[in-house]
């Protein structure tokens, strides 16, 4: 990314992350952070999670935090099948949130997860990890040591 060119803070929780399918995407933005996000649940559609927030505290997913440029999140929008002309349309919604490092966006699913599971752990990384591969016993404590934000 330029120095000085316009930027967003974007939350993601599922493919987009690192390591996962389609971080591509992300690969020349800068991670600002990672953490909890409570407020939210997070249900299995298949290929990718989706995430609705919640009217109190009860759930959380685990977030990776991005700066990217309009030209990125115009990419992220399409990607999300997100129109921010027709947004009662589109397969995500595209929400302001606050973060640790302010005012940014994240992605909520708008359509019926009547046939979705809802995925309390709310960590798409480790639940593709750990459904991919042989299962791993240990479990890296310092993951669960970083900030986690209470819906605003």
């Amino acid at each position: 990314m330029e120095f000085n060119m316009p930027t967003h803070i974007v939350a993601v929780y599922g493919t987009l992350r690192e390591g996962l399918e389609n971080h591509a995407l992300l690969a020349e933005c800068k991670r600002i952070g990672l953490g909890w996000l409570t407020g939210y649940r997070m249900y299995n559609l298949g290929d990718a999670p989706g995430i609705i927030s919640t009217r109190d505290d009860s759930g959380r997913i685990r977030v990776e935090w991005y700066k990217v440029t309009d030209e990125i999140l115009t990419s992220l929008d399409e990607r999300e099948g997100y129109d921010p002309k027709l947004p009662e349309n589109s397969e995500h919604i595209r929400k302001t949130i606050f973060s640790p490092y302010g005012r940014g966006w994240i992605y909520l699913y708008n359509r019926s997860l009547s046939n979705a599971d809802y995925m309390e752990a709310g960590d798409w990384e480790r639940y593709t990890r750990t459904n991919r591969q042989p299962k791993n016993t240990e479990h890296q404590q310092d993951q669960d040591q970083d900030q986690t934000t209470q819906l605003a």
